[in-house]
C-alpha cells in the first residue's frame, strides 16, 4: 500500500473517531494526517512528510486551545420553564465520588450536589437545575 493512501486511510479513521468524540482534536489530528498524506502525493521524502504532519498538528491543537481559551463554556444556567426545580428527591446512596443515586418521580436517577455540602442516604435534597439525566441538587431549597 502506497505512503499516500496509509496517510489518508489515516485520517480518515481520526476523523470517523472525531464524530464519535465531539472533540476538535481529533480533527486536528485527522487534519494533520491529511497534511502529511498530501506532502507524500506530491513526492517528499518520508521524513520530511513527518515532519509536516507534526508542524500542522502542533499548529491545529494551539488554534484549538486558543480558540477555547477565548470562548470558555458559558456556566450554568438552569431553565426557568423546568417543572423539576425546586423539587425534593430522597438520597439512596452517597458514595465518597460525589455522585448520588436519588429517588424522584418513582425512579432512581443519578445526581451531583452543586453546594457543596455533604448529603447522607435518607436525606431530602432539592433539584436546582439538570444536565441531560443527571440532576443537580442542593441540600437547600432554591428559591422560587
Amino acid at each position: 500500500m502506497p505512503l499516500t493512501a496509509i496517510w489518508i486511510a489515516s485520517a480518515l479513521l481520526a476523523l470517523i473517531a472525531e464524530f464519535f468524540s465531539g472533540t476538535f482534536y481529533l480533527l486536528v489530528v485527522a487534519v494533520a494526517m491529511l497534511c502529511g498524506g498530501a506532502a507524500a502525493w506530491l513526492g517528499a521524502p518520508e521524513a520530511s512528510q513527518y515532519v509536516i504532519a507534526s508542524i500542522a498538528g502542533v499548529a491545529g491543537v494551539a488554534l484549538v486551545y486558543g480558540y477555547k481559551r477565548r470562548h470558555p463554556r458559558a456556566p450554568f444556567q438552569p431553565r426557568a420553564d423546568d417543572p423539576d426545580l425546586g423539587q425534593p428527591v430522597q438520597v439512596l446512596h452517597a458514595p465518597a465520588s460525589g455522585h448520588l443515586r436519588v429517588q424522584y418521580r418513582g425512579a432512581a436517577w443519578d445526581a451531583a450536589p452543586v453546594d457543596g455540602a455533604p448529603l447522607e442516604t435518607g436525606a431530602t435534597a432539592y433539584i436546582v437545575g439538570r444536565d441531560g439525566n443527571l440532576l443537580k441538587i442542593s441540600s437547600t431549597q432554591p428559591e422560587q
